[in-house]
């Protein structure tokens, strides 16, 4: 017995005051006017427990409305984030737009400049490695695109068409070491050719070393190889360096336009012309070599005392 109430001790506790509460509402229910002893004591001792159940009563409505009310504000910040996610999604398309229409109107701009029709292209793919550096693009054959035409960019040479098919073509870039682009240095009229060092950028070979360059010189395409325009930015000299041996200096050239990060290209047909001037250029003044015998040598000089026919004739 002592063991049962011993266990249920808390139990047996409400219980008992759950009765006496009930006896006293009868008894009060009855004789709501008056009180008697046992009235009076119960409730001296049962009022410090029901202000305490008041508390505990109050502080769990409490309780329960902030966790409905926090409730309602998860639901509400998640239709928040939600917005927040809807705004900036929409803000990050209209800066990309923005970006790609400056991108076009820049790309616009420079297609007024060239002398022969073009063809935009977008690019779709990207190929760098330790041999060979091309890109993709979304124009083929069908856009009038052939190999050999030279590929360029609001901010210079890009590279020559490699191969082509249908809906698509490849670019070999101008880092890469296959290509070649003859140039001139801007600011002296030196001649050269531009070819490819890979993750280097490119190299200037062909100059000499009694030449004037110069760290910071710009390079732009002379149109003497009959494939890109004249004029078109290729790079500036980053290294220069002339060996006490060997006809040539050595000079390293980063290209001004970075194909790791272009979007969209113009692709041409291949030109000689001036970039700045539309018109064909003038016919040269002779085709084929000169005549020898414009020039009086006919033939080896004649021994002593055998008289040329040229002479014999006057």
């Amino acid at each position: 017995m002592l063991e049962f109430i011993r266990r249920n001790r808390v139990l047996l506790s409400a219980s008992f005051f759950l009765l006496c509460s009930l006896g006293l509402l009868s008894v009060n229910a009855r004789h709501p006017g008056r009180i008697d002893p046992l009235g009076r004591a119960f409730l001296e001792v049962m009022a410090p427990f029901q202000r305490v159940t008041s508390i505990v009563a109050g502080w769990t409505v409490d309780v329960w409305r902030g966790y409905v009310d926090l409730l309602g504000v998860e639901r509400e910040n998640g239709r928040l984030r939600g917005r927040l996610h809807e705004l900036e999604r929409r803000a990050t398309e209209q800066r990309e737009l923005e970006l790609m229409n400056r991108r076009l109107k820049r790309l616009l701009a420079f297609q007024r400049r060239l002398p022969t029709q073009v063809v935009s292209a977008e690019v779709t793919g990207r190929d760098a490695t330790a041999w060979f550096q091309s890109l993709t693009l979304n124009k083929g054959e069908r856009d009038g695109i052939q190999s050999g035409m030279p590929v360029l960019a609001p901010e210079g040479v890009v590279g020559l068409i490699s191969k082509t098919s249908p809906h698509a073509s490849r670019v070999l870039l101008l880092t890469d070491p296959n290509s070649g682009v003859d140039v001139l240095i801007q600011r002296t009229r030196v001649r050269g050719i531009v070819s490819g060092l890979l993750e280097k950028g490119a190299i200037l070979k062909y100059v000499k070393r009694a030449d004037d360059v110069q760290v910071g010189d710009r390079i732009v395409t002379s149109g003497l190889d009959g494939i890109f325009p004249k004029g078109v930015s290729v790079g500036r000299v980053t290294r220069v360096s002339r060996k006490d041996r060997g006809l040539f200096l050595y000079a390293e050239v980063t290209p001004t336009a970075d194909a790791s990060r272009l979007e969209e290209v113009l692709v041409t047909a291949a030109s000689g012309a001036e970039l700045l001037d539309p018109r064909p250029a003038p016919p040269p003044a002779f085709v084929g070599p000169p005549d020898p015998a414009t020039l009086g040598l006919v033939g080896p000089p004649a021994p002593p005392g055998v008289a040329v026919s040229g002479e014999q004739s006057r």
